[in-house]
């Protein structure tokens, strides 16, 4: 009979959660992570690549047949494996589904001093000619490359300004799309000031999410979102957040942290948790932030969180950190480059959003009639590959992805020595979620 010998896997990460318990998690393998108790722990943290099941077996007085056992589970997930053989998150030869950011409109009835769009407030929203033909290209790909789901996030400047030009597209696209056997979603990316009854019940009746943009609680984000008059926001905002979430709308929150909000995270980490809200911190992208105060407000929010999770709060369902991956994990950080990018108002193509105002040749804009969407993404420009040797062999790599790729700096994430040291926290927390859920 061979003798087998367990390896752990190299991107491995398992920690003690208290005295009793444990978690381990293989961080290039969707879905692997397990709470485990402080004896299967100890196990697991005995296997080292030269002992055989039998060794181990006798090390700590079970039988070989329990012990090979509890390792065929753990291999399932490649926590370890009997053959050196441990996979990551590979790129899809070509993709099956299709996500693009539209740039509906350059106008916006908010003064934000940190807008990243260089043409805000020049020009109008996309046209039903813009529209019509960005129908046709869904269309046309369905039938030439086979996509069935494609999703649309519809953004701005303030895309809910232009929600009656919308509000015929959408039907139309579902009905076009599905007829030809391809799924449709569209979703808003908006600062949730236009919210009207008759938008409540379109967004309900067609299933439309929102991504909402939140600076912070009252004061915080007042001061970076206001009017034009120089009114806050919050009031607005947090009255039409509880329509949409008494409505049974598919709400998350989008919060950037900068150096003039991220001293309310912890206020805002509360209020969001009583929401009981989908949420997304970010950190800003391109500007300076104090890295020591963002680890302690960071930190301060986390412990709210673990909290919340003893009163029975749902950690692992509702809160996302940058652009990481812990569970799913990736092999980029985005669609940019494989199955999507961003059109602007005129239908020009952009590897990422942040590119909108740059010139864009004729080449790269669905009224070019001589290339498909799915081959307009694959011959246009290609940053996702472009990552340090560091990004490569660390263990984090398909759990971080480095990062955004049109902000990396020589190859990684900016954040990369924060993300290190909050990777094992997002672990650590799920494994509380999960011994709550257990009654322990």
């Amino acid at each position: 009979m061979k003798t087998l010998i367990p390896q752990k896997a190299p991107a491995l990460l398992s920690n003690l959660i208290g005295n009793d318990y444990a978690y381990a998690v293989n961080c290039s393998f969707p879905h692997s992570f397990r709470l485990l108790n402080r004896r299967q722990y100890e196990i697991l943290l005995a296997v080292n690549g030269r002992d055989d099941v039998d060794t181990i077996a006798n090390n700590f007085g079970i039988s070989c047949e329990a012990l090979e056992q509890y390792l065929q589970l753990l291999s399932k997930t490649e926590i370890v494996d009997f053959d050196s053989h441990f996979n990551k998150p590979q790129k899809p030869s070509v993709p099956k589904s299709l996500n693009f950011w539209i740039h509906t409109t350059n106008a916006c009835n908010l003064g934000c001093s940190y807008c990243y769009i260089p043409t805000l407030n020049t020009g109008k929203g996309m046209n039903e000619t813009v529209q019509a033909q960005l129908l046709y290209k869904m269309l046309e790909v369905v039938r030439t490359k086979g996509i069935r789901h494609i999703r649309l996030r519809l953004a701005g400047g303030e895309p809910m300004g232009q929600f009656a030009k919308w509000k015929t597209f959408i039907p139309e696209a579902r009905k076009a799309l599905a007829t030809a056997g391809c799924q449709f979603e569209v979703g808003f990316a908006t600062n949730l000031t236009l919210l009207n009854d008759e938008i409540l019940l379109f967004s309900k009746e067609h299933g439309i999410g929102y991504a909402v943009s939140l600076d912070g609680v009252e004061i915080i984000h007042d001061a970076t979102r206001s009017f034009r008059s120089g009114v806050g926001s919050f009031g607005l905002v947090d009255a039409n957040l509880r329509k949409l979430l008494s409505e049974g709308i598919a709400a998350t929150v989008n919060t950037v942290i900068t150096n003039l909000n991220l001293a309310g995270l912890p206020e805002l980490t509360r209020y969001l948790i009583a929401l009981d809200i989908p949420f997304r911190y970010s950190i800003v992208r391109g500007e300076h932030i104090d890295a020591e105060l963002l680890d302690e407000y960071l930190s301060a929010s986390y412990n709210i969180m673990l909290d919340a999770i003893e009163k029975g709060w749902t950690f692992s369902k509702r809160y996302q950190f940058c652009d990481l991956k812990p569970n799913e994990l990736g092999f980029q950080t985005c669609t940019s480059g494989f199955s999507g990018g961003a059109i602007y108002v005129d239908g020009s193509f952009k590897y990422c959003h942040v590119q909108f105002g740059e010139d864009t040749p004729f080449d790269y804009s669905i009224f070019n009639e001589d290339i498909d969407l799915v081959d307009m993404i694959a011959n246009g420009e290609h940053h996702e590959e472009e990552k340090s040797d560091d990004c490569k062999k660390c263990r984090y790599q398909s759990v971080c992805t480095s990062g955004c790729p049109v902000y990396r700096v020589d190859g990684k994430d900016p954040q990369c020595s924060l993300y290190h040291r909050f990777i094992p926290k997002y672990y650590e927390l799920q494994a509380m979620e999960r011994l709550k859920l257990l009654g322990g």
